[in-house]
């Protein structure tokens, strides 16, 4: 929707300028604070005014070539220029999706990667598991090992197994 400014807006909505003016400094309303020259003006949205006030009859057409300075940045559209920039973003958007497809396919690869390493994981882990109670089993087998003395070090071979005092 166009912007008014707080005349056009006091004028459109049948409020008073400090109203709007009060309304915009204290958040009632929101708008937006745009540089002209040396002053600051304000840029109210229809809608914004809508919402509180009750619109005067036909509400006025806002020429937003004539009103909306150039240093704004702001610029008005052909409709050759619409049309052109419609093809440019209709063709961002497809490859936007195609790469968005791509990103899928490799998702439910890495999913699928993920779901076979965990059943490989799961299979290792009864594998350890039921070798651990096997050697456990082994183990009660055995016989314990008999209480025998310490093997001499090696100062044995240096004082022919006598203790060196």
């Amino acid at each position: 929707m166009p912007k008014l400014s707080v005349s056009q807006a006091a004028k459109a909505f049948n409020v008073s300028r400090p109203t709007l003016q009060k309304a915009l400094r204290d958040g009632t309303i929101s708008g937006e604070r745009i540089r002209k020259g040396s002053q600051d003006v304000w840029q109210i949205d229809q809608s914004e005014l809508a919402r509180l006030y009750q619109p005067r009859g036909n509400l006025p057409a806002v020429d937003t070539a004539k009103d909306l300075a150039p240093e704004q940045g702001l610029a008005v559209l052909k409709s050759s220029d619409i049309e052109d920039l419609s093809a440019k973003h209709a063709k961002e958007l497809e490859a936007i999706r195609a790469e968005l497809d791509q990103v899928r396919v490799q998702k439910d690869e890495v999913e699928r990667d993920r779901i076979q390493a965990e059943r490989e994981l799961a299979a290792a882990q009864a594998v350890a598991e039921e070798r651990k109670r096997m050697l456990d089993d082994v183990m009660k087998l055995l016989p314990k090992p008999e209480e025998t003395a310490p093997a001499p070090g090696w100062w044995a071979k240096w004082f022919g197994g006598r203790r060196a005092s």
